[in-house]
């Protein structure tokens, strides 16, 4: 049980900047406030979002600097199968500047020691569980290119 807090706590990150759901209002933009990454980078990843873990992200991750939002969800590939917990989640922040996401990434980090993370300005990417390698590298292949070049935090 204990194993599914960072698991939790990363997949509500994952999507914290949802929000609409049409490519015109920004949906499929990393940048927009519209954002939402259930419907559009995790689906074009061949993942499946089997429940929303938003509600249940730790203080620690909501309240970075610079945070503008985050989500965090339950993923399967492909297929929920009935499931709404999975032993993998991704967790998505959107960050309002670049001077503050190398920092953002390094928090988010120290509260999942475990997650693999990815920067692709405006968002940080955490993916856990025992398939976050993979869901992290099908995520950063269907993510639009950045404008803004960011350094990964060591």
């Amino acid at each position: 049980m204990r194993a599914r807090g960072p698991l939790l706590l990363l997949t509500v990150l994952a999507l914290t900047a949802c929000g609409g759901s049409s490519s015109s209002s920004g949906a499929s933009d990393p940048g927009s406030v519209n954002y939402d990454p259930a419907h559009t980078t995790l689906n074009k990843a061949g993942l499946a979002v089997c429940s929303e873990a938003t509600r249940d992200l730790p203080p620690t991750l909501t309240t970075i600097k610079g945070a503008g939002s985050a989500k965090a969800f339950y993923v399967a590939p492909k297929d929920c199968k009935g499931a709404t917990k999975t032993p993998n989640s991704v967790v998505v922040v959107q960050f309002t500047s670049v001077e503050t996401i190398g920092p953002g990434e390094k928090a988010i980090k120290l509260t999942l020691p475990r997650a693999a993370t990815l920067q692709h300005y405006p968002l940080v990417i955490a993916t856990t569980g025992p398939a976050k390698d993979a869901n992290l590298a099908a995520i950063k292949a269907q993510l639009p290119p950045s404008a803004v070049t960011t350094s990964t935090a060591g």
